[in-house]
């Protein structure tokens, strides 16, 4: 979530992610593929299949994982990935927003849901 979230960390987010200058996407991106990459090789040392939660509220966390699961051919029995629907991230990676602006938007009606629920 913090990576694809940047304020989602409230405690200590500077050492864990840098200043607020070196929070590009770009460099958010690179940080959630080796995070997942270390999630991986430690599962596989385990001999366990990864979990990853997600969500759209996370920022752009589905994004990025969906990314290096592509990338690295990843099968759907490989991995366990949750995620929540209703939420839509809409801070564009911004911690500080003008007063009254949300960083998400929720919308849990059943429309939502099924549409969250299609595949891409």
């Amino acid at each position: 979530a913090a990576l694809g979230r940047p304020g989602y960390i409230t405690l200590d987010r500077s050492s864990a992610l840098g200043s607020p200058a070196s929070r590009t996407l770009p460099a958010m991106r690179v940080r959630a593929h080796a995070a997942l990459a270390r999630l991986f090789e430690a599962a596989a040392a385990r001999g366990e299949r990864p979990w990853v939660d997600c969500a759209r509220s996370y920022g752009l966390s589905e994004e990025f994982v969906g990314e290096f699961l592509r990338a690295r051919g990843v099968r759907p029995d490989e991995v366990v990935v949750s995620s929540k629907w209703g939420y839509t991230y809409v801070a564009d990676g911004k911690v500080e927003l003008g007063e009254g602006e949300p960083h998400e938007v929720k919308d849990h009606s059943v429309r939502v849901c099924f549409l969250s629920a299609q595949p891409p």
